[in-house]
C-alpha cells in the first residue's frame, strides 16, 4: 500500500508542465508567393490547417532554429510563444521564441 502511494506521488510530481505562455497553433507550411512581404513559414492560430486560408502570419525565423526540416509534412501542429517581428510589412510577419510539438 505505500510503495503504491510512493509510486502514485512520484509519477505526479514528475510530469511535465505545461508552459502558459505557448499558444497552439498550426504551420501550414511554406508560402510560395513572390512579393516584397512574402516568404516564410506561414501560421495560423484559428485551427485551419490549410495554407492561405483565414488569417495567417508569416514566421520570421528560420525554419531550421526550430527543428524544421527541409522534408517536414505540413500542416504541423505546435504551441508556440511568439514576440513582434522586426520585420515591418504591414505586421503580417511574428517571430517565434519558443516552439513545441503537440
Amino acid at each position: 500500500m505505500a510503495l503504491t502511494a510512493i509510486v502514485c506521488l512520484l509519477n505526479i510530481s514528475c510530469k511535465k508542465n505545461n508552459d502558459p505562455h505557448l499558444i497552439d497553433a498550426v504551420i501550414t507550411g511554406s508560402d510560395a508567393r513572390v512579393c516584397a512581404c512574402c516568404g516564410g513559414l506561414m501560421l495560423t492560430f484559428n485551427g485551419e490547417t490549410h495554407p492561405y486560408t483565414g488569417t495567417f502570419f508569416l514566421i520570421d525565423n528560420n525554419p531550421a532554429e526550430l527543428g524544421i526540416g527541409n522534408n517536414e509534412s505540413f500542416p504541423l501542429l505546435v504551441k508556440v510563444d511568439t514576440s513582434k517581428s522586426s520585420v515591418t510589412c504591414f505586421n503580417h510577419f511574428v517571430h517565434i521564441t519558443k516552439l513545441e510539438r503537440r
